[in-house]
Order: structure tokens, then sequence, then C-alpha cells
């Protein structure tokens, strides 16, 4: 029973809405993987359900399986970027500095740091908001001196000559020293209308003085693992964001998704064409010898030489090779698609018989 139903999901496979249902879940779930775990996840997602599966069903001929890959990669973006748009504008919790030496000393010095509204338009009064504790200032520092907020479209950039992007970007730097020599802790608020549509990030930091050097040092809030940056504010409404991410978003799907994908499928299709090659050359090595490698041909005894070399070359076994309709390609008998370009075959032993050997 289990391989009757195999058979025919196979069967139902070589049919266009069978290999619209195959593109259809690769699609799925490639999106899910590459939404909502990581890339390196959705690699191996897209290899198996859009290579692996399909060719395990039959589905071997390498331009279907190019295009069905081509198709997956101009929908995955589209669809995962509606998540990632979607998780982007939802507003992250409150930050603060880390709690132990040498940032704090058993608490954190900056508590509670967030921005409001988190998504807001070009008109919108931005507000940052943080709790100074100086009582967790790590001993050999002074009392807090001032505060300082970045804002930037450059994650974790705390200046306009960031490392982790390109130089030109936006930045903006904002002081508050009416925090200074605080004995106990104290709320601190920025105010600022951004004005440009964008997906922003900001930092924020607490300076002091060290007794021993006279050097300034600062304590930042803890952001995000790769750049320490904390995400936010948004500038614009959901289609606008969609809209900004979704170059990159193709670009990162072609290259992370794409370029592995078509790597295995070249190399696939090397590997096939050298079975097919050593397949080829087995069947004419087993082929039987044909008149021609027999000898010269003895002459008719029914007294018509040219009646004798016809029923000759009607008795000379062929070998059971044919041509495929519809692109050219050798193929044998038995085989149901063409291995090269997916077209049905004919039923019987070749579709367009090629002898061996020929009529003198």
């Amino acid at each position: 029973m289990a391989r009757q139903q195999s058979g025919r999901f196979r069967s139902f496979a070589q049919t266009p809405p069978g290999k619209a249902f195959l593109i259809a879940v690769a699609i799925l779930i490639t999106v899910g993987s590459y939404a909502y775990v990581e890339t390196l996840v959705a690699i191996p997602a897209m290899l198996l359900f859009g290579l692996a599966v399909p060719i395990w069903l039959g589905l071997k001929a390498p331009r279907f399986l190019a295009l069905s890959g081509l198709v997956i990669l101009l929908l995955v973006a589209p669809l995962s970027n509606l998540a990632i748009t979607q998780d982007i504008m939802t507003p992250i919790g409150a930050s603060a500095s880390g709690s132990s030496l040498p940032n704090g000393n058993g608490g954190s010095v900056l508590n509670n740091a967030l921005v409001s509204p988190y998504v807001g338009g070009t008109s919108t009064n931005f507000t940052w908001t943080v709790t100074v504790y100086p009582q967790y200032i790590p001993s050999g520092n002074s009392s807090p001196l001032f505060l300082t907020l970045y804002v930037s479209t450059c994650p974790g950039a705390t200046g306009n000559n960031s490392p982790n992007c390109a130089s030109g970007y936006p930045y903006y730097q904002f002081n508050d020293t009416s925090i200074a020599n605080i004995t106990s802790e104290t709320n601190a608020s920025f105010h600022f209308q951004i004005g440009s549509i964008g997906i922003w990030d900001w930092q924020l930091s607490v300076a002091m003085r060290n007794l021993s050097t006279g050097n300034l040092t600062y304590i930042f809030l803890v952001g995000d693992p790769t750049y320490n940056g904390i995400e936010g504010p948004v500038v614009g409404n959901f289609w606008t964001t969609y809209e900004s991410l979704l170059l990159t978003i193709y670009f990162d799907d072609f290259l992370f998704l794409g370029a592995p994908f078509y790597f295995v499928l070249l190399i696939y299709m090397i590997l096939k064409r050298r079975e097919r090659s050593r397949a080829d050359a087995i069947r004419r090595a087993q082929a039987p010898p044909t008149p021609q490698d027999a000898g010269p041909s003895l002459p008719s005894t029914t007294g018509n030489a040219g009646g004798g070399a016809a029923a000759a070359a009607a008795t000379a076994p062929t070998v059971q090779e044919g041509a495929c309709p519809n692109c050219g390609a050798v193929v044998y008998a038995g085989e149901k698609t063409c291995w090269k370009c997916g077209a049905q075959l004919p039923g019987t032993p070749a579709s367009a018989p090629l002898a061996s050997g020929g009529t003198k």
C-alpha cells in the first residue's frame, strides 16, 4: 500500500499541478526558515525541497530544476520581507548597561533606556529616556559628567566614520550635562525630530573621569551582539519600510540561497553527464557486431544481390537508442522522460531508432 501511494505521488509530481505543488512547498519552507529562523537553516531547506526532493520524485531535467529554483528565489524575498518588516516595526524592550566590572559595580549605571514612540512619521518628536544610577559606577572613577545620545542609520555608530558602514550615513549626536555630579538615581531625556524616513539605530553613554589617569571613560548600553546598537526608531509606515528593505533582502536571497543552489545543480549536471557518457560507452561496447564488422557479405543465393543486402540489413541487430522528440538528446529503451529536457518519451523502445550499423 505504501509503495502504491509513493508511486501515485510520483506520478502526480510529473503533472503541472504536481510541479506547482512542489515549488509552493519549497517556497513556504524556505520562507519560514529564512524569515523566522536564520539564513544558515534556509540554505539546506532550499537545497532539500527545491532540488533533492524533485530529483527523488523523477523531475531530473536540469532546465526544470533551474527554472523552479529561480521561481523560488524570486518569491522568497518579497514573502520573507513581510515577516522581516513586521519584526523591525515591533518595539523592543528597555536597554541597560552592563552590571559587572568594568561597566558596573553590582548594578547597571544606565537603566530603562527607551525611545518613544518606536514608530513615527517625519514630524514626530521622538523622546529618549534613561535612568542614571551613580552608586553603581566602578571605583576609581568620578561622578557622572554628561550623557551622550548617538542617533544614526548605521547600527552601533558613535561617530560619522564607523567601520560598519560606508561613509556619508546620517548621524546625530547630543550631550546632556544635567546629570553632572549627581549622587542618587536621576532620570534624563532627549528630544529630537528626525524628519527622514528610514530605519534608525541609537546608542547612549555616560562619561566619567578616571581618577588615576585623568582621562575620560565611557559606559555604553548593551546593544545587539554584532554592532552594539539599539534598534529604533522607525520613521515611516509599514510599506515604506518594506520597500526600503526589499532590495537588500533580494541581494541576500540570491547570494546566500541562490549561489549554493545553482552550484549544487551544476555539480549534479556534471555528474549526470558523466554517468550518461559511461552508459553510452557500455551500451555501445556490448552491442552485437554489424555486418561491416563481421567481414564481407556473401552474395545472395536467390539471384538478387540487392535483395540479399536488404535482407542482411533488415536482420542486423540495432542498438536500442533513439532521439528525444523535443531536444534531440540520445535516449534509450525503457526511459519515460528525457534526461536533458524532461520531455515525456513515447512508450515504444525508441522514438527514432538510430541503428548502429547501416546498409550498403
